[in-house]
């Protein structure tokens, strides 16, 4: 993926590159630079898994038209946790503080931030890999052990989010 605070920051217009020359107006635009940013990857990453949580809706009903109850069934967690995550992704702080707001992000938990946007958009694609597979079909120990794998994907979606909101409250260092 590229680096969108670099496409953020190339299109400014005359007027904003005038503004940042303000002392302690640059620092500011480039906090909401960053906070744009996050926001497009955020609604990124939020969109490519309502794609792979519609897979898995569809999936679900091929392996009851199938017959195979178990693994529809088994589906229904990793199900869960995705729509979860795509829920509170949308709903998600922007990984900066206003001047005015009770908790400051600095620049390194910014940088935090940004990495953990691009490891949670390489999850989306283990999450299409593994439903890949699973559509592929195969044998009942293939597909019980691609779930297994999109489930322990989905959790990690989870902690990784959890990991993402510690940043922010500044209760975590990495």
């Amino acid at each position: 993926m590229e680096n969108l605070n670099d496409i953020v920051s190339a299109g400014k217009g005359g007027f904003e590159k005038f503004i940042e020359k303000i002392p302690g107006v640059k620092g500011y635009k480039e906090k909401e630079d960053r906070r744009t940013t996050d926001k497009i990857v955020r609604e990124t990453i939020a969109k490519r898994l309502e794609d792979q949580w519609a897979r898995i809706s569809s999936v679900q009903r091929q392996l009851l038209k199938a017959g195979a109850l178990g693994p529809m069934g088994d589906l229904e967690s990793p199900a869960l946790k995705i729509r979860q995550f795509i829920d509170r992704i949308r709903t998600a702080s922007y990984g900066y503080a206003g001047l005015m707001d009770a908790i400051k992000v600095d620049e390194v938990a910014l940088n935090q931030l940004y990495d953990y946007d691009l490891y949670l958009y390489g999850l989306v694609d283990e999450v299409a890999k593994r439903l890949d597979t699973i559509e592929a079909g195969g044998a009942e120990t293939e597909l019980d052990q691609a779930i297994r794998e999109l489930t322990t994907v989905a959790t990690e979606l989870v902690t990784a989010f959890n990991r993402r909101s510690e940043v922010i409250q500044g209760t975590v260092n990495s």
